[in-house]
């Protein structure tokens, strides 16, 4: 009988560490699990070091369309910049945490800048667009040119209620996420976020 009990504990032991290792070889070592995918086909293994706040919807957004901002070339809206994946960064003079984070987009700008992707700061000033780039320029910008939203109509048309917020579109106009407040846009973490939705997922 006690060598019936030791036999049926070794073999409880043995179907343990088997169903451990069978665990580990699919969880761990073995097969790799990817992150659930959010808007874009991005997954959430993105999300960290100063990315980790940033916020992936579960399915993209459409922007609003009938919003108009002031370029330097004249009236502009969001889908004049389809095709390319966006960094939309609302900004304004007297924002503090704007000033300070807008040399990391300049350097985001200047890496990955082009036919692909721009980031886009939107001026919520009151002043004209040309006031507000040559801000721009004073705060040691070279690679943005901002457009102006002189009226705040991005503020309720994008549910933003804090500056800077800045929001990740894709090619279709659609938005897969945001971060809320002032992130360091040169980092390691922001360039692979931006270069996988760039690459249309990761």
């Amino acid at each position: 009988m006690k060598n019936a009990r030791i036999l049926s504990a070794g073999l409880a032991i043995l179907l343990l560490v088997a169903a451990g290792w069978a665990a580990y070889e699919k969880w761990g070592g073995g097969e790799s699990v990817s992150a659930p995918a959010a808007a874009g086909g991005l997954s959430e293994r993105l999300l960290k070091g100063p990315m980790a706040v940033f916020e992936l919807w579960p399915a993209p957004r459409p922007l609003p369309q009938d919003l108009v901002f002031e370029s330097a070339a004249g009236p502009v809206r969001f889908a004049d910049f389809r095709g390319r994946v966006l960094l939309v960064n609302l900004w304004a003079t007297w924002c503090a945490p704007c000033i300070e984070e807008l040399p990391t987009l300049d350097r985001l700008e200047a890496e990955f800048g082009g036919d692909d992707f721009r980031v886009l700061p939107i001026s919520l000033d009151r002043a004209p667009v040309a006031e507000a780039q040559a801000a721009l320029e004073k705060f040691g910008v070279s690679h943005l040119q901002t457009i102006a939203d002189r009226k705040l109509a991005a503020m309720g048309g994008l549910g933003v209620t804090g500056l800077p917020t800045t929001l990740l579109v894709d090619r279709e106009g659609r938005e897969i996420g945001r971060y809320v407040g002032p992130a360091d846009w040169s980092s390691p973490e922001a360039a692979a976020l931006v270069r996988a939705a760039i690459e249309g997922g990761a």
